[in-house]
This record gives structure tokens, sequence and C-alpha cells, in this order.
């Protein structure tokens, strides 16, 4: 990641003239008061939903301290155009012109990149923290190297030499074309605006505090935004230790143990060697088939760190035997067949006898009610821990499938209840998939508040077993892994592929692809669906003569399983 530290790379584009500075300016804080009045919207609604007093203050502090937000990211906006207009920077209005329509058009790519990062670098190191309101804001503008931020932050002293290389470069160029110019009598004067003013002998490894304004005015970057990266870049080891957290040691360690009374077993486990990316995912498996499924379901995401969450691993792997129990019964092999013949879930269900219930029950009953009261428990750990910054001050996505969305969704719903100023820029994506949760619009709408980005509900209507899960734990309402979250915002995904629980396992990297999901490595998700996805479709699968077979059998006794 070194190569990528390099001062030019986190800088305005010189190639902008002020007029185009100033356009993109204006294109940015119209696209930052439709964000900024997006999420106001989603504050409003859970009010709407939530209809109390209580519900009301917090729309109103979710609201000041959204704006605090957003008016400190259009001075950095304003700081990185070269503050066009002059003077004090301006104040983002609620009732500012969000049309950017009839605007010049954004400069290219290479030119807003740079623009982006110079936002980007101003905000973390002047608030030591990387709000995932800023990155999911940035990410909706084009395309952010959050690697060159980070290598800046860590190595600022080669940002700052492989820029002045550049400018030594630029500087050499200048010379032999006015030498040149000389030769033929035309002569030059200044380069105004250009590398060479104030430019006076080589660089010789500029200390950082010192040569950074230097290398920063040569390089064309003037007003605030000089003193503002001078400062961020000296105190850069700070910044450092805000954002990437202290994963692993005994701080961290002593924060989960603090909590381990409530959850016997919780640990945050690396997916694969960290990297101390700018933002990380934390992922959530719902039962454990071994050990291993703590982390191997996750191997299908790359880019951010991305670590899972170990939890309650006795009673989640007795809660995949006992699914695996409930799959092999005959009354669930004819629920099967049944759904197969084109059978409806509901009619379905209705026409079981109370003893083909009570055979389910018996199976089921126990180890699911266990590992879900556990899940409702990890989650409000989890959120506590999430509050503080256990994996630092970045951006985080959580994704999880069954119980494990269970998890995320409690931590959630205790995120909510915080002062939002605590939370307004922790979370940014949330992927649920096959979700054991009520629909309920006013718990949706909060977590709706407190998630930056993207709030995805993956969910299979064909999901047999967890329909029988929630009928037998007396789930009455809408299950949210078997149906949209009618709650806006929210996004729902059909994920119509997974017809029984126990597949989310080997399709989870397939339905991470098919939300767009960032990051998901396609080659991955194919080994996850050749070596599991395939090993569990043989356990679950039916053919049309199988199916018959079952539904002809009836839901009658089960000899494989003991239910007495």
């Amino acid at each position: 990641m070194s190569e990528k530290s390099d001062l030019t790379k986190v800088t305005p584009p010189k190639e902008l003239s002020d007029e185009e500075c100033w356009a993109v300016f204006q294109r940015l804080s119209r696209r930052l008061a439709s964000f900024r009045n997006t999420a106001e919207l989603y504050a409003t609604t859970e009010a709407s939903l939530a209809k109390s007093e209580a519900a009301s203050r917090m729309k109103d502090a979710f609201v000041h301290a959204l704006n605090t937000w957003a008016q400190e990211t259009l001075k950095n906006i304003w700081y990185a155009c070269r503050e066009p207009g002059g003077g004090a920077p301006p104040s983002l209005d609620p009732l500012a012109d969000t049309s950017t329509a009839g605007l010049p058009p954004l400069p290219p790519q290479e030119h807003l990149a740079r623009l982006l990062h110079t936002i980007l670098l101003l905000h973390v190191t002047s608030s030591k923290d990387y709000s995932s309101r800023t990155r999911a804001f940035l990410f909706s503008i084009g395309p952010v190297d959050e690697e060159v931020i980070a290598a800046t932050l860590k190595n600022p002293q080669r940002a700052i030499e492989e820029a002045g290389k550049k400018t030594e470069a630029a500087k050499e160029e200048h010379a032999q074309r006015n030498k040149m110019l000389r030769m033929v009598g035309m002569g030059v004067g200044a380069v105004a605006g250009g590398v060479l003013i104030g430019v006076t002998g080589g660089l010789a490894a500029p200390a950082v505090g010192t040569g950074v304004s230097t290398v920063l005015g040569w390089l064309g970057v003037g007003g605030t935004a000089v003193g503002m990266l001078a400062t961020g870049l000296a105190g850069s080891s700070v910044v450092c230790g805000a954002l990437f957290g202290a994963y692993g040691s005994k701080k961290t360690a002593a924060v989960i143990g603090e909590y381990t009374r409530e959850v016997r077993d919780l640990a945050i486990k690396p997916v694969r060697e960290p990297k101390e990316t700018m933002a990380v995912k934390l992922c959530v498996t719902g039962w454990l088939g071994s050990p291993e499924d703590v982390t191997a379901p996750w191997t299908v995401l790359g880019g951010d760190d991305t670590f899972a969450l170990q939890w309650e691993v006795e009673a989640l792997q007795k809660l995949s035997n006992a699914l695996r129990d409930l799959v092999k019964a005959q009354v669930m092999k004819y629920v099967k067949g049944q759904i197969i013949k084109r059978t409806v879930l509901a009619a379905l269900f209705s026409a079981l006898s109370p003893t083909a219930w009570l055979k389910i029950t018996k199976i089921i009953d126990n180890p699911w009610i266990h590992a879900r009261t556990l899940a409702v428990k990890t989650g409000k750990v989890l959120g506590t821990l999430l509050s503080e910054r256990v994996l630092g001050n970045r951006p985080i996505t959580l994704v999880g499938y069954s119980l494990g969305s269970l998890v995320i969704f409690e931590a959630l719903q205790h995120l909510a209840s915080l002062p939002p100023a605590q939370t307004l820029g922790l979370v940014q994506d949330v992927y649920l998939f096959g979700s054991p949760l009520s629909t309920d619009r006013t718990q949706w709408a909060a977590v709706r508040r407190v998630v930056a980005g993207r709030v995805v509900n993956g969910y299979g209507r064909n999901d047999y077993i967890l329909a029988i899960l929630a009928r037998v734990t007396g789930m009455n309402w809408g299950v949210a892994g078997l149906e949209p979250v009618e709650v806006q915002g929210v996004e729902n995904v059909a994920c119509d592929q997974v017809d029984g629980h126990l597949k989310w396992r080997g399709m989870i990297g397939q339905c991470l692809a098919q939300c767009g999901a960032p990051g998901v490595d396609d080659a991955e998700v194919k080994r996850q669906l050749e070596r599991k996805a395939s090993k569990i479709g043989e356990e679950m699968d039916m053919t049309e003569e199988e199916a018959n077979r079952a539904v002809s059998a009836g839901p009658g006794p089960d000899p494989d399983v003991n239910i007495a």
C-alpha cells in the first residue's frame, strides 16, 4: 500500500480553473442537501410510526446531529474547491436547492477523484473519525480510492517525498522549456499558478509538519486547506490510532471481557489477516456445522477488513444438528414434497395435524428457542461493543443470515436507543438474509435511521424451514426472512433460490452478489457454491418421484428420529 502514499493523489488538481471548482462545489453541495434530506426523511418516518414524545425528541436530536455533520462536510467541500466566492464558509440551508439540472457536468474522473480524496482527507484528519455518512455520500458521487488515503495517513513522510519528486520533475520540465524558448528568442515570464512559483532549490526529504506546507503550496493548494492538511498529516499517527482501533490488543480483550457475563462465548475473529483498511465488515453466522463456520462463509468478501463474530458456539452447533434432524424427518419430507407439488405454505400448514406439529416441535423447539434467546442477548452486547468503537472510528458494514441477522438487528435496535450524536456515523450498510425477525415497521424504521447507507432484507419465499420455525415459536406476524419489509429505504431482494433455511450457508456469497454488495469475490462465490451449496442441496433437494413418495407416505411416524 505504501506505493500509493503520494500527496499529489489527495490534493485538488491544479488543472481545474476557479470556474470549474465553483461548478463542482455547486453540484456537490446540492447532492449533499439531497443526501441530508433523505436521512431526515427516514427519521421522520420512524417518529410518525412510533407516535410518542420520546420518538419525537429522538428525531429532533438526530436532525441536529445530522445537520452538524452536513455543515462540516460542506465546509470540507468548500475548502477542497478552493473556497469559491471567498469569505466565510457557506451554510447548508434546510431548504437548499437539491436540483442539479442545468449545472455544468462534473470534471473528468481523474480530477474528480482527487477532489473527493481531498474532502475525505480533510474529514478524517480534522475529526479523527471516518463517518459512515461521509463514506456513503462520497461514494454516491464517484469512486474513492481509500487505499490512497490510508497509505498517506500511515506514511505521510513518503507521501511528501513522492509529491516532491513529481514537483522536481515538473520543475525540470519547465526549466528545459524556458531554455528552449529563450534560444529561439521568445522568452517567457513567470509561470503564474504553476509549480515554479515559490520553488527555491530542491527537495531534501522535508519533515512532516514543516516541509508539508511548502509542498502543498507547490501543488497549488491554498487557503484554509493548507493549514488543515498540514496539521492533519503532522498528527497522522493519532488519526490512525483512532481510525483503525486496537483490534487484538489487551484493551479490546478487556472491553469484550466485560460483557461475557451475559454471553459466555463471544469473540471477534478476523476472516483473513487485517490490513487496516479505511472501513470494516463484521459478519455473523446463524448456526455452526463446525467451529470453522464462524469465519468460513465470509471468505466471499474481499476489500475491506472483514471480521466474524463468534458467539455461543456450543448452542449453535446443537442447533445445526437439530436442523439437520428436522430436514431428515418424514414430516418435513412430506412438507417438502407438497411444496414441490405446488401446495401453498399457508394452506399446507393449516392441513397439518396437531400430531405432525408435535413431531416437528419435539425435534427443533428447545435448540431453536435456546439459540434464539442467546442471539437476542448477544445482539445487545454487540450493540454496546459497536458503540464503544471496538473496531475503530471507521464505517462498519454488518452482514448476517438466520440467527446472525437477529444478533445484528438487536445490536442496531440498541444503537437506535442511544443519543444520535454518538451513533450517526457508525454503521454504513446492513445486509440481512433469512431473518427470523418481525416485519414490524417501527423497528425497521429505527434501523433505517441508524444506517447511513443501504439496509437490505434478503428473503426466500420458499424457505419452508424458516416458515415452520416461525410457526413453532409463535411468530404469528410477518417474517422478514420470508417476505418484503414495507418501510421506506429498506431494499427487499428476493433470494428464491434459497428454498430451505440450511441453504443460506452455501448461497450467502451468491445472494450478496445478487444484492450488489461491494467487495464480493466472484471466484470465492463459485467455490462456495461448488463445495458447500451443492453438498447441502444433495441433503435437501428432492426429485419429482421422491416428492410423490413423500406425499404418499404422509407426515406419519419417522423411524429415524426419537420423539418420545
